[in-house]
C-alpha cells in the first residue's frame, strides 16, 4: 500500500492558501450583504386623503422590515407599478400587503418577486393630519 507523506513546507503552503481563501470569501460576502441593504427613517405629516410612496428594491430572497407609528389612523400598502398606477388614477392601490386604519404596525415582509415594489402610507383620518414616523430596512440582512 502506498503512503503519501507531506512535508512541513507543503503543509504551510496549504494552510496559507486556505486562510487566504477564507479571508477573501469573508470580505466578498460582507461587501455583498452591505451593498444589498438599505435603511430609511422619515417623519412626515400626511393630510387626510394624501399618500406617501417609498420605493423598495429587492429580489425574491430579500426582506423588508418596517415600523410605522402615527397619531391618526393610516393605511399601509405594499404594491408594484400596477398598484401605483391605480392609486394615482384615484381607484385605490392593488396591494400585496395591506393594513387599514392602523396607528402602529411593525412587520417583516418577504418580497414575492424581483424588481421594485413600493411602500405606500395613506392618510385615513377624516379631519386631522397624521404625524407619521417610519423606520424601514430592506435587504438580505437587517440592521437597525
Amino acid at each position: 500500500m502506498t503512503t503519501i507523506t507531506m512535508r512541513p513546507h507543503m503543509l504551510r503552503k496549504l494552510e496559507a492558501l486556505g486562510f487566504t481563501f477564507t479571508v477573501v470569501l469573508a470580505v466578498v460576502l460582507a461587501l455583498a450583504l452591505m451593498a444589498t441593504s438599505s435603511s430609511i427613517r422619515d417623519d412626515v405629516i400626511i393630510t387626510p386623503g394624501e399618500y406617501r410612496i417609498y420605493e423598495l428594491e429587492g429580489n425574491p430572497w430579500s426582506t423588508v422590515h418596517f415600523s410605522i407609528d402615527s397619531t391618526e389612523p393610516v393605511t399601509v400598502c405594499i404594491t408594484d407599478d400596477t398598484g401605483i398606477s391605480l392609486l394615482k388614477s384615484g381607484e385605490g392601490a392593488l396591494c400585496f400587503f395591506k393594513a387599514e386604519g392602523v396607528t402602529h404596525i411593525e412587520k417583516i415582509w418577504r418580497f414575492p418577486k424581483g424588481g421594485p415594489l413600493y411602500l405606500v402610507v395613506i392618510g385615513n383620518s377624516p379631519e386631522e393630519p397624521a404625524e407619521v414616523s417610519l423606520r424601514l430596512s430592506s435587504g438580505l440582512v437587517m440592521w437597525w
